[in-house]
């Protein structure tokens, strides 16, 4: 019988553990909630913030409306009630988006609407961005927690599911920038082929309102295009530079 005893609770603390790996952060809810989310328009964002809302809301419905405040900033956003109903109000969709995250974050912390609402938050700084110093063979540098998250061998073909959790994760506690690659940046990362990559990620991130930015080689026209130098005031470097940005914002109309 004791053995028996032993055996249900190893099973239900292996369980538990396989559960909860710590990906989710602070956004442990339940799924599935299916809430009255509306909103007056439709993008990407605001379909992740439909989205997000669905799954783990469980008040009153929600309304979400892009309109223009003198007293909110671009991602700013206020939140409110009326009629019975809750009210996100952002210049922007990322400022809905925040909105949405806020509001779960007040549930989570189970916070009285009452004494929470109305709210305004702007943010102190319009950028706000991540700098990973990832290399294109999976090490980082002063990498003390592992491999890269990018797994560059297999994009853009291959999508790993991390990648969105990642989006995720940051655009809950407003994050809306990221630099892919260390500040000691391998030219490569500015060929065709791995720009192909570097748009594959943007398109992940963008519904999630961030942007990507990359670290880039001085001496990139040199390795690249085998140019005689890389000085920036040379005509031919600088039509190099030119032409690659334009290459570059061709495939990530909002590249950082």
């Amino acid at each position: 019988m004791k053995k028996m005893l032993l055996s249900i609770i190893c099973i239900c603390i292996l369980q538990m553990a396989y559960a909860e790996n710590g990906s989710s952060l602070w956004l442990r809810y339940e799924q599935g909630n299916q809430s009255e989310i509306y909103s007056n328009k439709n993008t990407p964002t605001l379909q992740t913030a439909i989205q997000v809302l669905k799954e783990a809301w469980k008040g009153a419905p929600v309304t979400l409306t892009i309109r223009k405040n003198p007293s909110l900033k671009e991602d700013g956003f206020t939140i409110h009630t009326q009629k019975e109903k809750i009210c996100i109000t952002s210049p922007t969709d990322k400022g809905i988006l925040y909105g949405a995250y806020h509001l779960l974050r007040l549930q989570s912390l189970n916070t009285p609407l009452e004494q929470a609402l109305p709210i305004t938050e702007n943010p102190a700084f319009s950028v706000r961005i991540l700098n990973h110093w990832d290399n294109l063979d999976g090490t980082i540098e002063r990498g003390y927690a592992g491999q890269s998250l990018w797994q560059w061998e297999e994009l853009p073909h291959k999508i790993s599911p991390r990648y969105e959790a990642y989006a995720r994760a940051n655009a809950s506690i407003g994050i809306n920038g990221t630099v892919l690659n260390n500040v000691n940046a391998s030219p490569q990362i500015l060929s065709a082929p791995y720009l192909l990559k570097v748009k594959a990620l943007a398109d992940i991130f963008r519904p999630y309102g961030i942007k990507v930015y990359l670290s880039v080689n001085f001496a990139s026209p040199m390795v690249l295009d085998s140019l005689s130098t890389a000085d920036p005031l040379n005509k031919e470097v600088t039509r190099w530079w030119k032409n690659k940005a334009k290459e570059i914002y061709k495939l990530i109309p909002d590249f950082g």
